[in-house]
């Protein structure tokens, strides 16, 4: 009966350092973690369907948008990219790496400044990083929520 419990002891004690193996592997490996910044993409289009950011129909220069957050008093500014689609036959996009913030302000010229909601969603990343947040729907003002469209790029409609 001896032989029997010590081969099983044997065996739960590997198959713990086995999972423990496991699941540190990752942590110890050259593993690349999805850092605590939110990625946003987006379209600026008109009621029509006429893109207002590029292309024939634009009335906003797209170099003098703006984006920024406001924490009590401060006013953080965002890097502000733009960019071809990944979509084809799209035109080019808007895109900005920034801090989770639920409203992000843009301001298209001087005179004309828009509130984005965001709604944040906690992704569980796994054993080896930490949680992180990723957009879960967006509101330009009042308009109803959306969620992200093909390839992760948010149309805005104005």
């Amino acid at each position: 009966m001896f032989p029997i419990l010590k081969n099983r002891i044997v065996g739960a004690v590997f198959a713990i350092l086995l999972m423990a193996t496991a699941i540190t592997s990752c942590c110890r490996a050259n593993y690349k973690c999805k850092g605590d910044s939110l990625e946003l993409r987006f379209r600026l289009i008109s009621s029509t369907g006429n893109d207002l950011l590029f292309g024939p129909g634009r009335i906003y220069d797209s170099r003098q948008i703006r984006l920024y957050s406001l924490r009590g008093t401060d006013t953080i500014f965002h890097h502000c990219l733009t960019g071809p689609n990944p979509e084809s036959g799209k035109d080019s996009i808007v895109y900005t790496d920034m801090e989770p913030f639920e409203v992000l302000y843009v301001k298209w010229n001087n005179a004309d400044t828009d509130s984005i909601f965001l709604q944040l969603k906690e992704v569980d990343a796994s054993p080896c990083c930490p949680d992180f947040k990723v957009i879960e729907t967006l509101r330009l003002n009042i308009s109803d929520p959306l969620k992200d469209g093909n390839w992760g790029v948010f149309e805005l409609r104005k």
